[in-house]
């Protein structure tokens, strides 16, 4: 069906998934060029009739979490629902591309996911089918897809749908209730933590308590599932404060001129803090040039829009608009936010010079030491010699036209996101 136009509007892009329930297709609308899912069930498949129930349920729920259906489409053969595309990747997706979770985003994950099912409890919905691959990340932001097992409470379940290893036991006797849901977030929980994480031990407890097998011994409900998760956040949130102090570390990187190299030292930067900061770092992009939409097409490819925020290796890579991007990333309690400027400019002079660390990217070849000069105007009153670290990329150190702090050459790295021994040990120089 691939570049078909269906039912004269909807021009497919490409099949996302296929299974039992049919298949699922990513489609853009002729006339808005907006992104639509649109997924197929076919009649004479099984439970037809259960999984078209899908389209009853989203059609009674209005949550930005949540798809919500546009349209509803039938031919002889098969029924079609249209779907908001929530962007972003699975959760599956994401912990394959990252390597550790720090507990504060797998709490702030885990605490959007219990207020998305609470939700679904108040307007007497059960989900029944919690799992990575029905959670949706879009940078820090959390939805639910995919609502075909879900169940009005007061209905009485013939069939019951479900995931081995997520489903809670009472699920597969049509004895589910909302503590059926509790059992599946803590399974999601379970999945973010893996078996790696040192730090997750208070998590790893109410984890442990969400999959008893009784449901009498899980929380009572979402909302006192929580609540718990509220206070871990809070306890987690002081510690990190006390450790670091009030504010987050501010890291300010910009180039002297174009192709410095300074979004690369960025991606550096960002993936040494988050090995070893315990807080979640931000990285923010202020040059106006979308500069870290490379990695995310890297990532995704180039078939989706690149968003205003995604994450990768425990990093949020941000576009902003002006100081109110890093003020937005100081108050979510990122422990460190590391800045490119790009090329500077007088409009961020104060945000580079408030910094707690800078670095300054350009190569020493003749036709660049005017691009170095230019720099003392563009910062005057700052003592570069105290405070700004050359990173040099290419021609003879000794040729820097001004003294500043510290001199070091950019090294060859292979990979910005998988850095070596020796990349390491230079970033410690840095520093």
């Amino acid at each position: 069906m691939e570049e078909e136009l269906l039912f004269g509007k909807y021009r497919i892009l490409k099949l996302l998934a296929n299974g039992s329930g049919g298949e699922v297709f990513l489609a853009e609308h002729k006339v808005l060029g907006e992104r639509r899912i649109i997924k197929r069930l076919s009649k004479n498949r099984p439970f037809y009739l259960e999984r078209l129930k899908e389209a009853h349920t989203l059609k009674l729920l209005h949550h930005a979490a949540i798809p919500c259906i546009f349209d509803i489409e039938e031919d002889e053969s098969a029924f079609y629902m249209i779907e908001e595309d929530m962007g972003g990747e699975t959760l599956n997706e994401f912990l394959i591309r990252q390597k550790c979770l720090p507990t504060s985003l797998i709490s702030h994950y885990s605490i959007q996911l219990c207020e998305i099912i609470e939700y679904l409890h108040q307007n007497g919905i059960l989900y029944l089918d919690v799992k990575p691959d029905n959670i949706m990340i879009c940078g820090e932001k959390l939805s639910l897809i995919d609502f075909g097992s879900a169940f009005q409470k007061k209905e009485r379940q013939h069939v019951v749908f479900g995931t081995d290893g997520y489903a809670a036991p009472e699920q597969y006797s049509g004895k589910a209730e909302e503590r059926s849901d509790v059992y599946g977030i803590g399974s999601v929980i379970g999945v973010m933590l893996g078996v790696g994480n040192k730090e997750g031990t208070e998590l790893r407890k109410i984890y442990e308590r969400c999959v008893q097998p009784i449901p009498e011994r899980r929380y009572p409900d979402v909302s006192a599932l929580k609540e718990d998760l509220q206070r871990f956040c809070g306890r987690t949130q002081k510690r990190a404060k006390k450790s670091r102090g009030s504010y987050p570390r501010y890291v300010g990187v910009t180039g002297v001129h174009e192709g410095a190299e300074s979004a690369a030292l960025c991606t550096l930067l960002a993936g040494h803090f988050s090995e070893r900061e315990k807080g979640r770092v931000a990285c923010i992009d202020l040059s106006g040039h979308m500069i870290f939409g490379w990695l995310y097409e890297s990532l995704f490819g180039t078939g989706k829009p690149v968003p205003e925020e995604f994450s990768l290796h425990g990093v949020s890579y941000v576009t902003g608009e002006g100081s109110s991007a890093i003020g937005n990333c100081a108050v979510r309690g990122f422990s460190v936010i590391v800045i490119h400027f790009g090329v500077l400019s007088g409009r961020f002079r104060d945000e580079f010079f408030r910094c707690d660390s800078r670095f300054v990217l350009g190569s020493l070849y003749p036709w660049r030491l005017q691009d170095w000069r230019n720099l003392l105007k563009l910062l005057p009153g700052m003592d570069l010699q105290r405070e700004i670290t050359a990173v040099i990329t290419g021609g003879e150190k000794e040729m820097l036209p001004l003294r500043v702090h510290k001199v070091i050459e950019l090294p060859f790295v292979r990979d910005v996101l998988y850095t070596d021994r020796k990349t390491e040990r230079w970033i410690h120089a840095l520093f």
